[in-house]
């Protein structure tokens, strides 16, 4: 009962890492989008986060459903629920304190011209409310955002699932079907609708799809025979929404049609990948497992002051691009080795003392 999934841990950890590249790329979009740092467009850069956009989130919080359910066969959901606030919250509360400000310094330091010292600019970040992407050099919740929503979601779904257990066993099995493409229509209808910048319908359906449905090995072996097909598909859609979105543009309707698949058929292609060629685990990936969680936490200030220094040593586009993401995955892992270790520390990054 208590043994970890693995291909649920190893496809955490790979995704998170995607992050750095994803990130570092972001700093070239050609969709207008300001960010911490802009270097301008370059294409092959935005076709990285074109590429991994439409699943990326999606999988992050499907994975946290199946966690979620391995969780509660262990404790009880007041336990659960005081520990997600634990978990989730001091690294919230801490990572907006400490290492929010770094990203909105930067920020005004480099689209502003801003000279203040960096303490000084905390009265900035803390009374400058704009659009809180903090990319002006204000207020930003950063990549906090998805600890704060995840709070939300685990709340939320507790409360259903509390509701459903009182439905009796042989009716719940009944509407079980019908509850998963219910919840897999919903995902997908609301895949454009935000609530505060962000698709958090779409992320408690794919919650709850982990929860109920991907949590079942046996679903996820199901699901798993058709995983050639998904991967086809997901490729092909993945390949067509980029060269749209970034190369061609000018076809929003296949555009969208693109993205929705790609994502569509993506969460059951890697999941069934996952199941059938990461079920298992060695020292390297024991430990990227065991850093995922502070690796997401950590990661965005090394890419984003990478980015900055390099600019301000002269460094060109493309080796800038280049030397962040190789600086930023040894710093990252490096930052997150010395925070395990240091047991008071650990507390605010999420990890047990």
């Amino acid at each position: 009962m208590g043994e970890r999934v693995k291909y649920i841990d190893n496809l955490r950890w790979m995704t998170v890492f995607l992050l750095i590249p994803y990130h570092a790329a972001m700093a070239y979009n050609t969709w207008g989008e300001a960010n911490y740092i802009f270097f301008g467009e370059l294409k092959p850069a935005a076709a990285v986060v074109s590429l991994i956009s439409p699943w990326f989130m999606p999988l992050m919080f499907l994975l946290a459903g199946v966690s979620a359910r391995f969780s509660l066969r262990k404790r009880s959901m007041g336990r659960f629920i005081r520990e997600r606030f634990l978990r989730l919250g001091v690294p919230f509360v801490f990572g907006i304190c400490v290492l929010a400000p770094v990203l909105s310094y930067v920020a005004d330091a480099f689209h502003n011209g801003y000279s203040g010292g960096y303490f000084e600019h905390y009265t900035v970040f803390f009374t400058r409310f704009t659009d809180l992407t903090g990319y002006d050099g204000g207020f930003t919740l950063g990549h906090f955002w998805f600890l704060v929503v995840l709070i939300i979601i685990a709340v939320v779904s507790c409360g259903i699932t509390a509701l459903t257990d009182r439905v009796p066993e042989d009716k719940r099995r009944r509407l079980g079907t019908a509850g998963g493409l219910l919840l897999a229509a919903g995902a997908a209808a609301a895949f454009d609708v935000k609530l505060f910048g962000k698709q958090i319908v779409t992320y408690l359906c794919l919650y709850l799809l982990g929860y109920y449905f991907f949590s079942d090995s046996g679903f996820v072996s199901r699901l798993a025979e058709y995983r050639l097909l998904c991967g086809l598909l997901f490729i092909g859609f993945s390949a067509a929404n980029v060269i749209l979105f970034i190369f061609i543009g000018g076809n929003e309707t296949l555009n969208t049609v693109c993205c929705r698949c790609a994502f569509a058929f993506g969460i059951p292609a890697i999941m069934g990948f996952g199941q059938r060629r990461l079920d298992r685990t060695g020292r390297l990936a024991g430990f990227a497992a065991g850093i995922s969680y502070v690796f997401y936490i950590v990661h965005y200030i090394p890419v984003v002051l990478c980015q900055y220094l390099l600019w301000s040593a002269g460094a060109g586009r493309m080796l800038n691009l280049l030397l962040t993401v190789l600086i930023s995955f040894p710093v990252t892992i490096g930052c997150c080795y010395l925070i395990s270790k240091l047991r008071y520390v650990r507390v605010l990054f999420g990890l047990k003392k």
